[in-house]
């Protein structure tokens, strides 16, 4: 693989900064070095975009700049790739086609079936005018019977001109074309970029996740669920197990002979049943529940919302051509001619396309809502929460994390990397119930090495329905009772209401259920254990409440101080327990009787955590430094809010004229160092900085950020650079407009405009009277060299400068 022409790839969030170019085709480890080197990774693709297009002379085709850039990275790897398989002639017939006006090839997808239609054109590389094309046809096509003598009186430009406006023929720099008469053929156009010359895309975790896509995701603020224990007759472990999987099955039974899921079977079927790879492609795009713009308003009365853009899919679009076909008698076999040989007829064939269509997701509707079978968030809190989701890590046969996961599930197990995601953020009771669910899948249905065709794993909706049942199972052996979420689960992934996947793992789903809670009884024990060991032997400790508040108590001279912190960590009560004989434990519950704070304890903080938790509670109740209010008579200043650079240090304040100089100096100084042979620091020297000024007689700050090495030399030049760039680019205009609307737009371009038009003249002029004011002081330093007059001069100046700058703070920038 060769390049054949080369793209620049660039970041909307790096300041002007050049981007990087990617020789096309490519392969996916490439296209993500191209993109770390720019700062995009897959939680920032939207910052992508295409800023140039190179190709070497020999290997240049004359693809418009504009599409190229509207195009995308797989889309043009793809025709890359296809462009390879072109000769030499066909590359200089594709030139002359993209060449013609109103040309088939107006699009990337149509320029990729050039390959498949290079019989389209008759193509003349060597004619490229009237004269050319009368004496080819005269003279070299054989076209022309006519005795020699008779040729030399034609005027072969006239006689080319006539030729080409009988034939609709175009002349161009890369020869005469004219079409030939075949059909166009629509191969690759419309359809999606084959899968191996997909590139830009990070790697998608094959995962088994908690998320029931049997229900549309409706937005409604769920109601905080009320935990009730379960009451369970059975005398041993066996029985209660078996009482909680029957009761799981009553509950789904109950669930399938509702009114609401009658509802919901009767609404669910006036979707539309999708293909199996439209239904790939609705999932890549984040879609759910999709119908298209008037299905949703008509069907359903609910409409699509303001600036929604609809998720891509292919619809039929057949055509008809004609083509020569064996003609066929009653029985289907072959009319033969007097010689033997099949005759043939035209027919009209009908050829299968697809053209891309819009469809949209509940999520982006509103109106009615839909009916559902309520799989619905869980909310609701745990008593001992952290001990429990503790012995739930030492349980798991992989390790647990928390990640913000797209998409909508609540966590899922990585096949590959043997671990489990949760989702951030959720409830005490949707954690524990999810972490279950993931731990059944890592225990239940794990990749087996030795059996490639995984022939012992149970299907997915089999698995889906053990990692749920065992999930309710030992929530309910503790007390949680999670029906209003597991019922509606199961239900959706079981085949039917026989319930055949559940009955037929009931052993399977008691033992798990069983062996995970003899596990978590255990780690549980120990836990409680340690702590206690702890907290006896603790000096001070904090207990955190369920209602969100936190005590802080520690042993004093007279017994125990105590502090309530609430939920902020600012301090809310507190006071002195005059009782040196009571336990740690003991003095932190007399304390809590003490303040009326009648909560359950969540967690006792203790070594690592009780420290964060007091650096927290410092911080929150410290007082503030008065805000620092600039002098109306003085010069900007510029603060360094963090620096990657050892010259600069966090929080320091400097000038505007000296942080000026000193960053175009760090930047020059930079860029020069990493050139150097042996050079291991970083490329750039990240600086964010917040410049307080008075403008227009009013206290203001602007705050930005530097990457010394980028070449934008000084801190007023590099804020001009940035604004400069953006006011002109096409691409960071579409992406305001298209997110966020014309408003914004129009709000962006007017304080980009205020920033070059004002604040840079006045940043500069500051900087310029600094200058003065430097040169003028310097001066008078050397008293004995100068005259009277020289010092009478300079001592002018520096007061010039300070009647200027209250001046220029109030908005005259016409200075005297």
């Amino acid at each position: 693989m060769s390049e054949l022409f080369s793209i620049q790839l660039q970041n909307r969030q790096q300041q002007g900064r050049d981007g990087v170019w990617l020789d096309l085709p490519t392969t996916t480890e490439q296209v993500q070095a191209a993109l770390r080197q720019i700062g995009i990774s897959s939680d920032n693709l939207q910052g992508l975009f295409i800023s140039g297009y190179f190709a070497e002379e020999e290997k240049r085709f004359a693809i418009p700049y504009n599409m190229v850039l509207a195009s995308n990275v797989d889309e043009l790897n793809f025709l890359a790739s296809r462009l390879e398989t072109l000769s030499t002639g066909e590359r200089t017939e594709l030139n002359a086609a993209l060449q013609v006006p109103q040309s088939e090839l107006s699009s990337i997808g149509r320029i990729t079936d050039f390959p498949e239609n290079v019989d389209y054109y008759v193509h003349l590389p060597d004619v490229r005018g009237p004269a050319q094309l009368g004496d080819y046809y005269l003279n070299r096509s054989g076209m022309v019977d006519m005795p020699e003598e008779w040729k030399g009186g034609i005027d072969t430009a006239q006689f080319g001109r006539y030729v080409a406006q009988q034939e609709q023929g175009v002349f161009t720099q890369y020869g005469y074309l004219v079409k030939s008469g075949d059909e166009w053929q629509k191969v690759h156009e419309g359809q999606p970029v084959p899968e191996e010359y997909r590139v830009l895309s990070f790697p998608v975790p094959e995962v088994l996740r908690d998320s029931a896509n049997i229900s549309p995701p409706i937005q409604s603020e769920p109601q905080p669920q009320k935990v009730l224990p379960i009451i369970l007759n059975g005398k041993d472990s066996a029985e209660r197990m078996k009482e909680i999987t029957d009761r799981l099955e009553t509950g789904i039974q109950e669930l399938f002979d509702s009114d609401r899921y009658k509802a919901y079977l009767t609404t669910m079927a006036k979707f539309h049943n999708y293909s199996f790879n439209n239904t790939l492609l609705i999932a890549m795009q984040g879609g759910q529940l999709v119908a298209g713009f008037n299905k949703w308003k008509d069907t359903f009365h609910r409409t699509v919302k303001k600036g929604e853009k609809g998720i891509k899919i292919l619809a039929p679009a057949p055509y008809k051509v004609k083509q020569k076909m064996e003609k066929l008698d009653e029985q289907g076999k072959p009319v033969l001619d007097k010689d033997g040989m099949p005759l043939t007829e035209e027919k009209t064939v009908q050829i299968r396309a697809f053209k891309v269509v819009s469809v949209f997701d509940v999520s982006q509707t509103e109106g009615e809502p839909l009916p559902s079978i309520a799989v619905n968030e869980l909310s609701g809190s745990v008593q001992d929460y952290q001990d429990f989701f503790k012995a739930l890590e030492q349980a798991s046969p992989v390790p647990i994390g928390f990640e913000d996961i797209e998409g909508g599930a609540h966590g899922y197990f990585h096949l590959l990397d043997n671990r489990i995601a949760i989702q951030e953020g959720m409830s005490q009771l949707q954690t524990i119930k999810t972490a279950i669910h993931e731990i059944a899948h890592a225990k239940l249905h794990a990749i087996d090495p030795n059996d490639p065709e995984q022939t012992s794993r149970p299907d997915s909706r089999t698995r889906e329905v053990q990692a749920e049942s065992v999930a309710y199972a030992v929530c309910q052996h503790y007390g949680l009772d999670t029906s209003e979420y597991s019922f509606g689960y199961v239900a959706g992934w079981s085949s039917g209401r026989e319930l055949a996947e559940l009955k037929a793992s009931l052993e399977i789903i008691r033992s798990a259920a069983h062996e995970l809670i003899s596990a978590l009884d255990e780690h549980l024990a120990e836990l409680r254990q340690q702590r206690e060991a702890d907290l006896s032997a603790a000096q001070e400790a904090a207990f955190a409440l369920d209602n969100g508040n936190t005590l802080f108590i520690q042993t004093c001279d007279s017994g125990y101080d105590y502090t309530l912190y609430g939920p902020d960590h600012t301090a809310l009560d507190g006071g002195q327990l005059d009782a040196p004989g009571l336990t740690l434990p003991d003095a932190g519950q007399e304390a809590l009787n003490l303040l009326g704070q009648t909560a359950a304890v969540a967690e006792v903080l203790l070594g690592d955590k009780l420290a964060a938790f007091q650096e927290a509670a410092e911080k929150a109740n410290e007082i503030p430094a008065p805000v620092k209010i600039p002098d109306p008579a003085a010069e900007p200043t510029v603060t360094i809010l963090w620096s990657e650079s050892d010259k600069l240090q966090d929080g320091e304040i400097m000038p505007l004229s000296v942080a000026n100089r000193v960053f175009e100096e760090l930047d020059t100084a930079q860029h020069t160092d990493r050139e150097k042979d042996g050079y291991t620091g970083g490329w750039y020297d990240k600086t964010a900085f917040r410049i307080d000024f008075t403008l227009n007689g009013q206290p203001d700050n602007y705050e930005g950020r530097q990457d010394f090495g980028d070449g934008e030399g000084s801190l007023v030049q590099h804020i001009q650079n940035y604004h400069e760039y953006y006011a002109k680019d096409e691409n960071w205009k579409n992406f305001v407009l298209h997110n966020k609307g014309p408003e914004a737009w129009e709000q962006d371009k007017a304080e980009r405009e205020m920033v070059l038009t004002e604040f840079i003249p006045y940043l500069k002029q500051h900087c310029n009277l600094s200058a003065m004011e430097q040169a003028a002081t310097a001066a008078l330093r050397e008293g004995q060299n100068i005259s009277p007059e020289q010092a009478a001069y300079y001592n002018a100046v520096v007061a010039y400068v300070q009647d200027c700058r209250p001046l220029l703070n109030q908005g005259q920038y016409n200075l005297p």
